[in-house]
């Protein structure tokens, strides 16, 4: 590994990373297992990716290494650092880049086992080389002139990919566009953001996948409308807003059910036509259903383990069997003429090459909600847990998914929702399980399960209906 030529990371980049980390991780120094997460380690680490040719090395090192291509981050991190063996900062650190957007996690293949191996990937606005040019100024702390400081809400999330942060840089003009005192650039995606009095205009989304960004390239939306997005929005799929100037009413509960366009929907965008939702002192939630108010109790999810992604690349199945069938024959002929290596590899392999190489047709296999991060999690037991019922997934305030439980609540969602499979993520299931496990994993302070006790079937048949299947018909009605 020394033989390898290190270009010193600049204090500018490596402020940012850190500011980056203290923004979206928490505030340096962050201690995980045992291990501190220090600006040392952090630029010690972004320099050993750097130097490797596709900026990527394995988070640990195989046994006994034949050649200096299988030694990983770990080994590296000793040598440098002088660690001990079983110093855990290799994963730690990893954790901490990925979590904050300078990392992504990937696999590597080892050249003697050929067998597949964790790593981790320095995203490309975090290389540098000797020629690179220093980092841009960056502003931090709400300094500066001219047009309106974005507020602090909305640049601590890049609305366009949810992973990195947004800076205000300052002293550099962006080509083609009028004169601004600023403009505003994401740390992971680099999207830019120029001000318009009150306004920004997305300018750019040089690195974002998915095409349904253009369609806000060049719009001009408030702080507040790009804050909405940035949380409604999944993973990056661009989200219906309003007019910037027009405003919906406060005492009632948003209602959409959206035509889907895309192969891919925000977890959030369904949201159930319930009227307000009226929050209890004791914390149930008052649901205004068939013309009465029913009272629903919150449960206690305990979720295990972290968020997992790319689930559907464990689909065991061949591409070509897969093809045979009635669910994906529209499919067959573009894959047998733009893939025909391919067909005969595995179904999950296959598209996780093609999202890898940023291809989006490995989309067209998948449900709408078939690639989000899914965790998992138990319900806690209860005198509630065990009864029958109706339970109401609510996320920001909005009823977003209704369901009846003819067993028990715990027995119920635990088959349902509490763990993803890669069979749920494809086109064959309709997707709620992979749209309720993400929300419900991934956004674990704003995403609850209420449960309502009911025995009688046909009364928990009625609630759901009229949750679930009305506000369909009245918005066909409204459209007619």
């Amino acid at each position: 590994m020394s033989a390898l030529q290190f270009f010193p990371i600049s204090s500018e980049l490596l402020a940012l990373a850190c500011e980056t980390i203290n923004r979206r991780v928490g505030q340096l120094p962050i201690i995980r297992d045992g291990c501190s997460v220090t600006q040392d380690l952090i630029g010690v680490t972004m320099e050993c990716l750097n130097a490797e040719f596709s900026k990527t090395l394995a988070v640990t090192t195989k046994q006994a290494p034949e050649n200096r291509a299988s030694e990983g981050l770990n080994r590296c991190l000793e040598q440098r650092l002088n660690l001990t063996r079983s110093d855990p900062s290799a994963s730690v650190i990893t954790g901490v880049l990925c979590s904050a957007g300078i990392a992504e996690n990937t696999e590597v293949l080892d050249p003697v086992s050929h067998a597949r191996s964790r790593a981790v990937r320095l995203l490309p606005p975090w290389t540098w080389h000797s020629a690179s040019v220093p980092a841009p100024s960056i502003s931090v702390d709400g300094a500066g002139t001219g047009s309106v400081t974005p507020p602090t809400p909305w640049m601590s999330l890049c609305p366009v990919c949810r992973t990195g942060i947004l800076n205000r840089v300052f002293g550099k003009q962006l080509y083609g566009i009028a004169h601004t005192d600023y403009y505003v650039e994401c740390t992971h995606c680099g999207a830019k953001f120029i001000p318009e009095k009150d306004l920004f205009c997305l300018v750019s989304i040089a690195t974002i996948r998915d095409p349904t960004w253009k369609h806000h390239l060049n719009k001009s939306y408030s702080p507040e409308s790009w804050m909405e997005i940035a949380r409604a929005s999944g993973t990056g799929t661009a989200k219906h807003i309003s007019p910037p100037h027009s405003h919906r009413s406060a005492s009632t509960t948003p209602f959409s059910i959206p035509h889907i366009s895309s192969p891919r929907q925000s977890v959030v965008s369904v949201v159930l036509k319930t009227g307000t939702l009226q929050p209890m002192k004791d914390g149930s939630l008052g649901v205004p259903v068939l013309d009465k108010i029913l009272y629903f109790k919150p449960v206690r999810l305990i979720f295990s383990g972290g968020l997992k992604e790319d689930i559907f690349e464990k689909e065991q199945k061949c591409l070509k069997d897969i093809l045979s069938t009635p669910v994906y024959s529209h499919l067959k002929a573009k894959t047998e003429e733009k893939y025909a290596n391919y067909l005969l590899l595995r179904l999950g392999l296959f598209l996780w090459e093609r999202k890898e190489k940023h291809d989006p047709f490995y989309r067209e296999f998948l449900n709408p909600w078939g690639d989000e991060k899914y965790g998992t999690f138990m319900v806690e037991d209860s005198a509630l847990s065990g009864s029958k019922g109706v339970y109401l997934v609510v996320a920001d305030g909005k009823a977003c998914h209704a369901g009846s439980s003819p067993e028990s609540f715990k027995k119920t969602l635990t088959a349902e929702f509490s763990r993803i499979t890669a069979g749920d993520c494809y086109l064959d299931r309709d997707g709620t399980r992979c749209r309720i496990n993400a929300l419900l994993c991934m956004q674990k302070k704003t995403a609850s399960v209420y449960l309502h006790a009911v025995n009688n079937e046909e009364e928990r048949v009625l609630i759901v209906d009229a949750l679930m299947n009305s506000p369909t018909a009245q918005l066909h009605k409204m459209d007619s």
